[in-house]
């Protein structure tokens, strides 16, 4: 989960993708704690006021943090460490997901990645004091705007690149690289972009190829090596190059290269490298664009360009022709269509998810379940989860009936 200000958004989950039954996992005592900007002489709460809600997730909270010696203002993210030993399902983390998430934002430093500023370790919590970014999702943003053009676009992938760009040569991999992911650093004007962001590096991996196997992302946007299901499978870090090209796609068309809602029919789209420009959007995207999208979306990881070759593609290095600052309304309209339906998914999402919680409870009520082997045991864990069901309700009542959207 990102760390900003805005209200919560379901996102489109990011999965460990099955392979074959799905197995609990069971905690391995192997990452070391980072010691790196582990604050051990103070709590949290001695250098730190805690205040009012940013976002829930599933498995952690971002509070707004006013630190007491400067005024300054941080996002804390709070996540509960599961016991030592523990098993945990496929999709949640245990203490070594944590402790490598940390590992890896404790040495990054660069304008369009967040930025860790230190962290605490307490009482079975960990609190992740971060940059605050005001600015929201980069999507809410642009679909704000009064216009929208091929600069515009240009101006905020170009940033995703120089991000990606860095990563790689600090030999890390983020793994699902999305819209939902990229977040502002303050709110944008109708003249300026301000700094984008990568956010979430809970997939995020140290690059030692013979160690990438993990069949996960998002599905919209992940690569097709990914997912070809080879046993002993490697991949490398071009597959956040093929998702800075979905990124890339959406941008510029307003809705994804590959859909379905059939996820089999999905991945087998994205294996292919299925699709097209026949939409009518495309009419009013330039040529230079089109192709640097053709050459991130190769389904072949050797042909596809680095960040630093997109960096260096016709439509990123040399002035905007004139036909490139068109404004793009179809693409917006199209934007919009994509976020309504998000929403409307989300909504689902919070009915499922308040049914899974009266289940479990009941579950647990009548003595099938024992309560400690689930968050239940954790009244804070408990909470959130109730809370991001209630919150993603309230959205849905709230929307507007324009949207056609219902549950």
């Amino acid at each position: 989960m990102g760390n900003c200000v805005g209200k919560p958004k379901e996102q489109d989950t990011p999965i460990r993708i099955p392979n074959g039954p799905a197995k609990p996992k069971q905690h391995v005592d192997h990452v070391p704690r980072p010691t790196c900007k582990l604050r051990t002489d103070a709590k949290v709460r001695d250098l730190y006021r805690i205040g009012r809600t940013l976002g829930t997730g599933g498995f952690a909270v971002v509070k707004l943090a006013t630190e007491k010696a400067t005024g300054g203002e941080y996002a804390v993210k709070i996540m509960a460490l599961p016991e030592k030993g523990r098993v945990v399902g496929e999709n949640e983390n245990t203490r070594d997901d944590i402790f490598k998430e940390i590992d890896i934002l404790v040495g990054l430093n660069h304008p369009n990645v967040i930025y860790l500023k230190e962290y605490f370790e307490e009482s079975n919590k960990v609190y992740l004091i971060t940059e605050l970014l005001t600015g929201g999702e980069l999507l809410d943003s642009l679909l704000q705007r009064g216009s929208y053009n091929e600069a515009d676009a240009r101006g905020c992938f170009v940033q995703l690149l120089r991000g990606i760009e860095y990563l790689h040569a600090n030999n890390i991999s983020h793994r699902d690289l999305k819209l939902e992911n990229l977040l502002l650093q303050r709110p944008a004007s109708e003249h300026e972009i301000p700094a984008v962001k990568i956010a979430d590096f809970g997939l995020a991996k140290k690059m030692a190829e013979s160690q990438m196997r993990t069949i996960c992302g998002t599905p919209q946007y992940v690569a097709p090596e990914v997912i070809l299901g080879s046993p002993g499978l490697m991949y490398g870090p071009a597959v956040d190059l093929w998702s800075a090209g979905v990124v890339l796609f959406i941008l510029l068309g307003g809705y994804p290269p590959f859909y379905d809602e059939n996820e089999p029919a999905l991945f087998q789209q994205i294996r292919r490298g299925q699709f097209s420009f026949d939409d009518p959007v495309w009419d009013s995207v330039s040529e230079r664009a089109k192709d640097l999208i053709r050459h991130l979306l190769d389904v072949q990881p050797t042909r596809r360009l680095t960040a630093t070759q997109a960096l260096q593609h016709p439509w990123c290095m040399d002035a905007m022709a004139g036909d490139e600052l068109t404004d793009l309304s179809l693409t917006r309209a199209k934007l919009r269509k994509k976020d309504e339906h998000h929403r409307f998914k989300g909504a689902v999402h919070a009915v499922i998810m308040q049914n899974r919680v009266r289940h479990l409870e009941e579950k647990v009520h009548n003595g099938e379940v024992p309560a400690r082997e689930t968050f239940l045991s954790d009244p804070e864990s408990m909470t959130r989860a109730k809370e991001a069901a209630r919150r993603l309700e309230m959205r849905q009542a709230q929307a507007s009936p324009k949207a056609g959207v219902s549950v």
